[in-house]
């Protein structure tokens, strides 16, 4: 039974390449932190997910919800997403009315990398989430930016014996007083198993608490990823990456 294990993933692998995404923004990261990583020139991603009420800014609802959104790599150095999240609220804003997901939060993000990850030195990236709000960032307890943040973050790579360990670190400053608490210093692991790379393993801190999961991409197209988040419930989802050839 093991050898029939290892040879479907081996199949699996066969199929499938390494890629790893930041789901709930559409641009490459970890699970809930940024990364310095980026996806290959071309590549596009559409993605739906399912997020625990942990995950979300904390001037949102504080009810689970769904988010979904389109991403893609213009060019190596510059990834670009729109995505957005349903918002649980009165209908029509009338508070005697009923509750239910009647709105959405939309948000446009970019990453830009200026410098890749070579033996010696790591990948570089900056970006900003919700970048349509430059006029309000410093705008304190407005209630409607609630993914507004910039960052800046690192990441590097070494191979042990097959197996990829990735370390990364990230600043981030959210433009909310609401969100004080999620400004500051991220950052997590990542392994890559030797028997199947395909298969990523994540633990981070997101600036709040600890979140583990996982992501694989399958048959080229399909990813999908799943965590714990804060050690109160799941979050996850999945996307179709298509990598349009220059």
């Amino acid at each position: 039974m093991k050898s029939k294990g290892y040879f479907l993933l081996l199949l699996l692998a066969v199929q499938s390449f390494s890629l790893s995404a930041q789901e709930y923004n559409g641009l490459t990261g970890l699970l809930h932190t940024p990364s310095a990583e980026t996806d290959s020139a071309g590549t596009f991603r559409g993605s739906a997910m399912f997020l625990h009420r942990a995950f979300i800014p904390q001037q949102m609802p504080r009810k689970n919800t769904f988010n979904y959104g389109i991403g893609l790599t213009a060019f190596r150095w510059i990834e670009l997403s729109y995505c957005a999240s349903l918002l649980w609220m009165h209908k029509g804003g009338d508070k005697e009315a009923k509750m239910g997901f009647y709105n959405e939060d939309r948000r446009v993000n970019v990453k830009v990398t200026p410098l890749y990850e070579d033996r010696w030195w790591p990948a570089v990236a900056i970006g900003m989430d919700d970048i349509g709000r430059f006029e309000r960032f410093k705008s304190g307890k407005n209630t409607n930016n609630y993914y507004q943040n910039i960052y800046g973050a690192l990441a590097k790579h070494v191979n042990i014996k097959g197996y990829e360990l990735g370390a990364h670190l990230a600043y981030r400053y959210y433009s909310s007083d609401v969100n004080r608490d999620r400004r500051g210093v991220a950052g997590g692991l990542t392994l890559r198993p030797a028997f199947f790379k395909p298969w990523r393993l994540v633990a981070e801190w997101d600036g709040v608490g600890v979140n583990v999961g996982t992501d694989v991409l399958l048959w080229r197209h399909l990813f999908v990823q799943a965590a714990l988040i804060h050690g109160e419930g799941f979050t996850g989802g999945l996307s179709y990456h298509y990598t349009i050839k220059f």
